[in-house]
């Protein structure tokens, strides 16, 4: 019960900031579950499974208040999609240090991005203007490693000119299919015996759980929130999260 109520806060906060900011759920739930000791192929499938009823409702709210492009959601979708597959593959197909240093590397630059992104007080321009395709199978394989879709996907958005609402909104959505996409492969993983003998997915359910009790009702609010929040303060917050976390990890290798 005290995993459940400290992942629903988790949840809920992590929430708000991804309606906001567009990215943040994911980042910031791996981050934690990392933190704990949590083996990387079990954190990736517990956010995404956490982020389907979450992304899901925070999508439907972006689509009720007319946040999505459908012209940009197609081609991400289908390339974010293959990503997230290759991805997954990835993860479970590494073993012991050198899975470590994959996942710590992969906190410490995901955080660096969160930071440049606040600095500059807009997205950082990774991909050429246009290139949904490529952004969608760059978030992909990033969701499928560590469940952190936001930070690759929205701010390549916002850096090829699409506008921010649009962009969030768009994001949220394709979000939702390359989650289910990524959580059925690690799931066939798991069962195919890939993730190792020492996994054991049980002991996660009362922190998923958590995490879906406290993202669904803010997800609720965030199309609202896209246009209303401060969002340099956020992003610096999730930034040096995720590089904290990252530092503390390779600390205690």
């Amino acid at each position: 019960m005290d995993n459940f109520i400290a992942f629903a806060i988790v949840g809920f906060l992590a929430q708000l900031v991804d309606g906001a900011l567009g990215m943040g759920f994911g980042v910031i739930s791996s981050a934690v579950l990392l933190a704990q000791g949590v083996p990387p192929p079990l954190v990736s499938a517990s956010v995404n499974a956490a982020k389907l009823p979450t992304s899901g409702t925070s999508a439907t709210s972006h689509w009720l208040h007319g946040n999505i492009d459908w012209r940009v959601v197609r081609p991400v979708v289908v390339m974010g999609a293959l990503g997230g597959c290759l991805g997954a593959l990835l993860l479970t197909s590494l073993k012991g240090a050198l899975l470590l240093w994959l996942t710590n590397l992969y906190l410490l630059a995901i955080g660096a991005l969160v930071l440049v992104r606040a600095w500059r007080g807009r997205a950082p321009a990774l991909v050429a203007a246009g290139r949904f395709r490529l952004i969608g199978f760059a978030g992909g394989a990033i969701e499928g490693i560590g469940g952190s879709w936001g930070p690759i996907v929205t701010t390549g958005l916002l850096g090829s000119g699409v506008p921010p609402r649009q962009a969030v909104g768009s994001s949220n959505l394709s979000e939702f299919v390359v989650s289910f996409v990524v959580f059925a492969v690690l799931t066939l993983g798991f069962h195919a015996g890939h993730w190792g003998a020492d996994m054991e997915w049980r002991s996660l359910v009362g922190s998923v759980a958590g995490l879906v009790a406290g993202g669904v009702p803010a997800a609720i609010f965030g199309g609202r929130l896209a246009a209303r929040v401060p969002h340099r303060p956020l992003t610096v917050a999730v930034g040096l999260l995720a590089i904290g976390i990252a530092i503390y990890r390779f600390a205690t290798m």
